[in-house]
């Protein structure tokens, strides 16, 4: 890589280039974002409708174990597929990566805690709460707004899911879900620099 570049119009062609590949870049982050849309919000109204409709009852709740691990799993297959053809990771990568490591940790120990612990862990503040700081921070960091007000929208959601019947919970996080995770992570795929 040349150092010493005097040419004023090869500076701003070196320049132009960099801020093109991280705009292109973008459109990277937004697989995490669409794969737990869909299986949360597919999660919620499964969970729902076993529970309204079925004789299940709490039991439907099981599904969402079973989707963490195939989240887990769809990410960990992303990431090792993504790392072999991966030349090089930007300051943002490094930090979006372990942002969502820690944050990815910290869910997986409360879902496995959750059924032994004496105190009771309201999920419907634990986990919007914990993923919303995660969005709030990528969308901030990646400087796309929709990205940050899906953050915001999920940190709200304790307060204002309040505001519904708790059998109708699950629907209402399904819906937050599509505008937190789904419509911002397919406007960052569709992002045009």
């Amino acid at each position: 890589m040349k150092t010493n570049v005097s040419d004023p119009q090869e500076q701003f062609e070196i320049i132009s280039q960099a801020i093109a590949k991280a705009k292109e870049n973008l459109k990277k982050h937004s697989f995490p974002f669409i794969l737990w849309g869909w299986l949360v919000s597919l999660t919620s109204l499964l969970t729902y409708f076993l529970m309204a409709y079925s004789s299940l009852g709490n039991l439907s709740y099981l599904a969402w174990p079973i989707t963490t691990l195939l989240g887990f799993v769809g990410m960990l297959m992303y990431y090792r597929k993504k790392e072999k053809k991966k030349k090089h990771e930007t300051h943002i990568e490094y930090f979006l990566s372990k942002l969502w490591t820690i944050i990815g940790c910290v869910i997986l120990f409360f879902v496995i805690l959750m059924p032994f612990a004496e105190i009771k862990i309201n999920p419907w503040v634990l986990f919007p709460v914990t993923v919303g700081i995660g969005t709030a921070v990528s969308g901030a960091v990646l400087k796309f707004n929709p990205l940050t007000f899906g953050g915001v929208f999920l940190l709200a959601f304790p307060f204002y899911s309040v505001l519904v019947p708790k059998e109708s919970l699950l629907v209402l996080y399904a819906g937050v879900i599509v505008i937190s995770y789904l419509i911002p992570g397919y406007l960052l795929k569709n992002y045009k620099s």
